[in-house]
């Protein structure tokens, strides 16, 4: 079976993609979904502990075992993709949730947006999201914004204490599961 992918960009930092992540793997993990998290670390990976220091101190590959939970890091000879992310990943994922990769046309981008000018630039670079999050406060506007290019099929949901987690998980999981 393929996986689902979601996508969660935005065009500027700071914008609640990790807290959303957060909230989306509980609320699939306690719905009994296999899910797999993927982040784009723009300024590397940071790894607390000794497998950081064996990384740092230069070697290729370093592996972290406890209990139940094994954690491989590998030094790539090349720039590294989301294709590449995607194919260590076991077979029996149901979700993929993704942080970034926002220039990458794979999975279904969920845009988090303060204002509808961030919308505009992120679709003036990227292309069209498949959803929209902004405050209340924008609603209006990335509504106008979105209409005046035909795309009224976008859904755009109030960023609202967490709450879109449900929303986005009835938009693009939950589907593919009936």
């Amino acid at each position: 079976m393929v996986p689902t992918i979601v996508k969660v960009v935005s065009v500027v930092r700071k914008r609640g993609k990790t807290t959303l992540l957060e909230c989306m793997v509980k609320e699939l993990k306690m719905r009994g979904f296999r899910v797999a998290a993927i982040k784009h670390a723009h300024a590397g990976i940071g790894i607390l502990g000794d497998s950081g220091k064996f990384l740092k101190s230069g070697a290729d590959v370093t592996v972290a075992v406890s209990g139940r939970t094994i954690m491989k890091c590998e030094v790539a000879r090349r720039e590294l993709e989301l294709e590449d992310a995607l194919r260590v990943l076991p077979d029996d994922i149901d979700v993929v949730l993704v942080e970034g990769f926002k220039d990458n046309p794979i999975g279904a981008p969920v845009l988090i947006i303060n204002d509808a000018d961030e919308l505009q630039e992120y679709m003036s670079r990227y292309g069209i999201p498949a959803c929209v999050i902004c405050p209340p406060s924008a609603r209006g506007s990335v509504k106008e914004l979105l209409t005046s290019r035909g795309l009224h099929e976008v859904p755009v949901i109030v960023k609202d204490n967490l709450s879109e987690c449900e929303d986005i998980l009835t938009l693009f999981i939950y589907r593919d599961f009936l």
